[in-house]
């Protein structure tokens, strides 16, 4: 708990830093489409982001999935 807690502190304090300065230098967002990342990235960058996100759910289903058949047996 305490490690996302400074995950998500440190997430929130370099992105206010970072916006900070975007608006020290005069840049104003003009639709908050300009924050979304799934955006701007190409055909390869959201294969490979689908394939780790698949890879960071399957693992868990599949473990689950035979603990459970294991405990019927």
């Amino acid at each position: 708990m305490k490690i996302l807690g400074i995950s998500l502190f440190m997430f929130i304090s370099l992105a206010g830093i970072s916006l900070g300065i975007d608006f020290i230098k005069g840049y104003e967002l003009p639709a908050i489409r300009s924050l979304n990342p799934l955006y701007v990235m190409e055909i390869p960058e959201l294969a490979i982001m689908y394939l780790l996100l698949l890879f960071l759910f399957v693992d868990p289903v599949l473990s689950f999935l035979q603990k459970k058949r294991n405990r019927k047996k």
